[in-house]
């Protein structure tokens, strides 16, 4: 394993010379380990060689620590400001971030580069992008999403933070939609009286309603991203009365999501009888409002909080409860 771990290290510190993963000959330097990792084929050309392994590598670099992470981006080109034509300038760039000699900065890169080559040679704990997973075809996808709802005022307020990572060029443009469930009984409201509001990262630029219980929120970047490049934005909604919103919050990915973490205040004067996890299961089994065998307690400030990992696409991620019968 060691020896295997070895070879990983010797091609990723290949791809680091020069201007890294932005030189004109990365597809040749790219070794066997990689090549698998990454999923690369013998048929691919230049320009989807150097997609794979931005996209895998970026990914990759996601999971280490701060420090690593950075020193990992600079060495391999893949930083933004770090962009420099030789090694050693990127080297020096990163001494200065780090206050510190570029002895100290080389040995940040090694201790990161191994990290990655423990990922390449034993990919089961990696990340989705590792793989030749298609990604979304409007270039984009999800690498983590924060949610809180908060329940405890009415009507109710939902801030959904989302880290999207561009898997194409000239990214500007990115998409957040929220459904209005329909309630047992009377009709569902309509979302024309749904209001979004960008906390920052964006500006809503349109608003789609392609039927009446789904709005589409177009959302323009402040500046086009790149392959690999992330990007932070978060969108506030406000909707109707607490008593017109039935009792549950998930996401429904419709691209790729690799995190989501949810949580929901209720308060301490009007806590749920019962709260169950929603972990991937048919929007249907939802709608039903039937308890789910993943009981979740909530904490004494009135709370619940949970996350999920790598869901998948048309599956319902989130928190369901069942109200208490006492009068608020």
């Amino acid at each position: 394993m060691d020896s295997d771990v070895s070879e990983a290290v010797a091609e990723l510190r290949e791809l680091r010379r020069g201007r890294g993963l932005l030189a004109d000959d990365v597809h040749r330097r790219v070794g066997p380990r990689l090549r698998i990792f990454c999923g690369i084929d013998a048929s691919d050309p230049p320009a989807a060689i150097r997609r794979k392994l931005v996209l895998a590598l970026t990914e990759q670099c996601r999971r280490l620590p701060s420090d690593l992470r950075l020193a990992v981006q600079v060495a391999l080109a893949l930083h933004e400001t770090a962009d420099h034509k030789f090694l050693h300038e990127r080297l020096e760039w990163l001494a200065s971030q780090f206050d510190r000699d570029p002895r100290t900065a080389r040995r940040r890169i090694d201790e990161g580069l191994r990290i990655l080559a423990e990922s390449v040679v034993d990919p089961r704990d990696a990340a989705p992008a590792a793989t030749p997973t298609p990604f979304a075809a409007d270039g984009w996808f999800v690498a983590s999403m924060r949610a809180t709802l908060r329940f405890d005022v009415d009507p109710p307020r939902l801030i959904e933070e989302r880290l999207v990572v561009a898997t194409a060029d000239d990214l500007d443009e990115v998409v957040s939609s929220l459904s209005i469930p329909r309630r047992p009984g009377p009709p569902a409201p309509s979302p024309s009286g749904l209001m979004a509001t960008m906390l920052y990262g964006g500006e809503i630029v349109e608003t789609r309603r392609p039927s009446r219980g789904h709005a589409r929120f177009v959302v323009r970047l402040p500046r086009p991203l790149n392959l690999g490049e992330q990007h932070e934005f978060s969108i506030e909604y406000v909707a109707y009365p607490r008593a017109q919103l039935p009792p549950y919050y998930a996401v429904v990915p419709l691209r790729r999501y690799d995190h989501v973490q949810t949580r929901v205040r209720f308060g301490t004067d009007r806590l749920p009888a019962k709260i169950w996890r929603l972990s991937g299961v048919h929007p249907r089994v939802v709608d039903e409002f039937t308890p789910g065998p993943e009981r979740v307690a909530i904490d004494s400030i009135g709370e619940v909080r949970v996350e999920f990992f790598n869901l998948r696409q048309g599956l319902s991620y989130g928190l369901q409860w069942e109200p208490s019968s006492e009068p608020p």
